[in-house]
């Protein structure tokens, strides 16, 4: 007898809402040893729930409840084999598995595996000799028993659930995130389970200052990969590098993807200059930021202000100073903007050539780091084949979801494995090689969109190391400097305003008309957490429906068979 569509819905809802809880048992028993990533995992407890069930009760909880389960007409003794192969090519959670589970979203391989499991799902039934249907016999004089056991199985499969997510997310999480918010925290990977992190670090680690200058022994030029542009501890540790004698002496070039090529001189006039006191520096380098714009209408951020205005004091009035070079251009007119990278890269290169400059550091923001094709990182490795290195510091992977609802936030490198690493590790600030370490093998998510090639890589293919300044809850960032809307600088900035569409002046001035705003790495890296704890209240509040509905359910089914006798 076979089931009604309302009735398949339902018991696919029932068997994901069980299955999401049994995910967290089962993760959250293994977390010592392993971390379960969410999605993924999830989906494989589902599968492999559906493949325990119909090998030991032949049904699921929810086909128990509507008197279903599978029958089978083939090979009794191949039954085991079949099974398991059904599931895992044409149930739900194997189907979502097998064309969303990876790093890298192959459109090749997306579209072969859902054409194959296309075959499987039409021509399940000939091909596994497995159908489910309605059992023959009745519940009718064990309704009641039936309803009571899967609703104690739900409650009682919840409140486990809970109970060791709880234990779990206070196991695997800092304590200040805990305290100031605790919506934020959700399971993390233990310290247990990223042992041979640990151990590399302990033997490998050196000084972040040390690495950099190893590496200009080996290589002309070096890229840093910044993190999200306005974050202010990795300006500290950048001008701990350019400000060491080392850089003066056997470096001295800076190249900055922020600024605009034009505007070099002008700064070099600026580091000239003579200021009877910080107030007019700061009042002149608010003056000159306002025209040293490329892409943007406005570059407000603190960490770039104060970068600029270290270096003025650091190179005033010294014969031999740190030279920094603007590399991008002003972007008013946009026609050539696909090709930015390019240019960028072009500015670099013609500087380095036509100056006769040997070494540099070239500080870039995202992929515009990758020495992978149509990056600005590549086509200066291009033009100095094997004297170029790129450095990673330390950072999080952007949220795709987000993303497309036009919201940028960060979620932590690899669900946090690396910073679970770093915790346990004393003098956490240090840097090192990716090629020999297990950071290297692991897989890129570093860029946002999957379907991206360079998501097939590791972080060995895509970085030569890795610095660790500042855990992400010391991060912050900072908007905002003084002078930045006196009002010769708000004349400009308005003239900029006409020239380029889709940008506001208004939007900065209403965001920063308190002062310099200011966001905790807290909620920069951590504030996804709160909507999968919002996904874990919503996945309790329909399981506490689908138990009302199963009880009104059961009770239609008992009044019927009350009105029948």
């Amino acid at each position: 007898m076979k089931l009604n569509i309302s009735s398949k819905l339902l018991i696919i809802l029932l068997d994901a809402v069980f299955s999401f809880f049994l995910f967290q048992i089962v993760a959250g028993l293994l977390a010592y040893f392993y971390y379960m990533p969410p999605l993924n995992d999830f989906l494989a407890t589902w599968v492999l729930y559906y493949i325990v069930s119909y090998i030991i009760c032949r049904r699921t909880l929810g086909q128990y409840f509507f008197n279903a389960g599978i029958i089978d007409f083939g090979n009794k003794n191949l039954f085991a084999l079949r099974l398991i192969l059904r599931e895992l090519t044409s149930s739900l959670p194997a189907v979502i598995l097998l064309l969303f589970g990876w790093n890298h979203l192959s459109p090749i391989r997306f579209l072969a595996t859902l054409l194959i499991c296309s075959i499987f799902a039409i021509f399940r039934k000939k091909i596994f000799r497995i159908k489910v249907e309605k059992m023959a016999q009745s519940y009718s004089s064990d309704e009641k028993r039936v309803f009571k056991n899967i609703a104690y199985t739900f409650i009682v499969l919840i409140i486990s659930a809970t109970a060791v997510r709880a234990i779990n997310t206070l196991a695997t999480n800092d304590n200040l995130l805990l305290k100031e918010r605790p919506m934020c925290a959700v399971p993390r990977p233990s310290g247990h389970s990223v042992g041979k992190y640990v151990d590399f670090l302990h033997e490998n680690k050196s000084d972040i200052n040390d690495y950099i200058f190893s590496l200009f022994d080996k290589y002309d030029h070096v890229i840093l990969c910044e993190r999200a542009h306005p974050e202010m501890t990795q300006y500290d540790m950048i001008y701990s590098i350019v400000s060491d004698n080392r850089f003066v002496d056997s470096v001295g070039n800076v190249f900055t993807e922020i600024g605009c090529v034009d505007s070099r001189e002008a700064y070099k006039a600026f580091l000239d200059r003579e200021f009877k006191n910080e107030e007019e520096v700061d009042s002149s380098l608010a003056s000159f930021m306002t025209v040293n714009q490329s892409v943007h209408l406005l570059w407000p951020n603190t960490n770039w202000f104060n970068f600029l205005k270290r270096l003025y004091y650091l190179n005033h009035g010294k014969s031999t100073k740190v030279n920094l070079l603007f590399a991008d251009r002003n972007w008013i007119d946009r026609s050539e903007l696909d090709s930015r990278d390019s240019i960028m890269a072009e500015n670099i290169v013609s500087t380095l050539k036509n100056d006769s400059l040997r070494k540099s550091l070239i500080i870039m923001n995202y992929r515009h780091a990758y020495l992978t094709p149509e990056n600005c990182g590549y086509y200066v490795s291009q033009a100095f084949p094997g004297k170029v290195a790129n450095v990673m510091i330390n950072t999080g992977s952007v949220s795709l979801i987000d993303l497309l609802f036009g919201k940028e936030t960060m979620l932590p490198t690899l669900h946090g494995k690396w910073d679970a690493a770093f915790k346990q590790v004393k003098d956490s600030d240090c840097a090192f090689d990716f090629d020999g370490s297990p950071f290297g093998e692991d897989e890129f998510d570093h860029f946002v969109m999957p379907w991206n090639h360079v998501r097939a890589l590791k972080y060995k293919d895509m970085f030569t190391g890795f610095i660790h300044y500042k855990a992400p809850e010391e991060q912050f960032t900072n908007i905002g400097y003084n002078h930045i809307f006196d009002p010769d600088n708000e004349k400009q900035l308005r003239a900029r305003e006409a020239a380029l569409k889709g940008y506001s002046l208004d939007y900065w001035k209403e965001q920063l008309k308190n002062g310099i705003t200011r966001q905790e790495g807290m909620d920069i890296y951590y504030s996804s957490g709160s909507i999968e704890n919002q996904i874990y209240i919503i996945v309790c509040a329909v399981a506490a429906i689908l138990i009302g509905l199963m009880a009104l359910i059961s009770y239609c089914r008992i009044s019927k068979m009350k009105s029948n006798i």
